[in-house]
């Protein structure tokens, strides 16, 4: 069997705003993140500034935070 993909809303977010916006399928919310480039996990919430990545999955609505760029 192969690699269970989830479908996920992947967007870059600076001063609570989006600035870039995809769908993508992956493994988890980390693999989703990555897809923009690099991220460091550990968020608890969402900050209001800054520039970071925000990863919806579509069919739950949970959502994580990742630093961008690290």
């Amino acid at each position: 069997m192969g690699d269970i993909k989830v479908r996920y809303t992947v967007e870059t977010m600076r001063d609570g705003k989006a600035v870039t916006r995809i769908d993508v399928q992956a493994g988890s919310m980390v693999e989703a993140a990555e897809t923009l480039g690099p991220v460091k996990s550990g968020l608890d919430r969402e900050p209001t500034s800054g520039e970071w990545v925000r990863v919806t999955e579509f069919v739950s609505g949970r959502t994580n935070w990742f630093r961008a760029g690290v």
